[in-house]
């Protein structure tokens, strides 16, 4: 069974804004490099810090703003500057550009989510950087999603529209595959460019999928639509890279 790599995203600030990227090194047991490695805490996160700007060590995402908190937050898009500076935009608000290391621009992204996080929830107060053996994600251990195209295709045409691929927060999109041929995949080893990941576990979903990534609106139930097509509520697989080298979209996803 042999594929190809369609897309690849990553996101730089936890649940604030996506970007496409062409290609990326993978090094074994690490996570798609700047996926996650931002986070931004709010007024009650009872995580550890270091004192110098970061996470003393990985926390769970209640520690964190989220797109099941603020479904508004989904439509964020990123753009990553070459000196590391961060372009963030949303349809509701003017762009905004970070420099996710400095605190006063910390206090400058606070300000500009203002508008569009709920006032009845956990203000945020810190912009922190993850550990550097483990990224913010919502798993203990450093790990890369990945999704058939064709799953998202076969849940879409059950609910009668299409759904933008951001709305699952993926870093790898599998075109040429079965619905759900990655579930099978679990335990087995694929080949992408020069890279070998291993699938170890399906993906279980949360209401950020609620909400469409153009508009950050909740129009779907999406827990209940996999409950009722699927009899399941995953959509994806996460996968640990077990041999390092270069992906690239285009390039061949292969069962070895």
């Amino acid at each position: 069974m042999t594929g190809h790599l369609a897309h690849i995203f990553r996101h730089p600030i936890k649940a604030i804004g996506w970007e496409e990227i062409k290609s990326a090194p993978l090094e074994r047991g690490r996570a798609l490099p700047f996926d996650r490695v931002w986070a931004v805490a709010h007024a009650k996160s009872k995580l550890v810090q270091d004192g110098q700007g970061g996470a003393a060590e990985w926390a769970r995402k209640i520690n964190f703003l989220t797109g099941a908190s603020c479904p508004a937050l989904m439509a964020v898009t990123l753009h990553s500057r070459e000196d590391g500076r961060l372009m963030l935009e949303h349809p509701d608000l003017w762009h905004i550009e970070i420099d996710p290391t400095r605190p006063e621009d910390a206090d400058k992204l606070f300000e500009w989510l203002r508008p569009i996080w709920p006032f009845d929830k956990p203000q945020p107060t810190a912009l922190l950087r993850a550990p550097d053996d483990q990224p913010l994600m919502d798993q203990s251990r450093p790990l890369i999603s990945l999704i058939g195209a064709a799953s998202l295709e076969d849940l879409g045409a059950k609910l009668g529209q299409p759904l933008a691929r951001p709305r699952f927060r993926a870093n790898l999109w599998v075109d040429g595959w079965a619905p759900f041929a990655e579930f099978d995949l679990i335990g087995k080893h694929l080949r992408i460019g020069e890279a070998v990941l291993e699938p170890v576990a399906r993906i279980g979903r949360c209401r950020a999928t609620d909400a469409n990534p153009s508009t950050g609106l909740r129009d779907i139930d999406m827990l209940k639509a996999l409950e009722t097509h699927y009899g399941h509520t995953d959509l994806g697989v996460f996968c640990s890279v077990i041999e390092a080298g270069d992906i690239a979209r285009g390039d061949p996803v292969e069962v070895i």
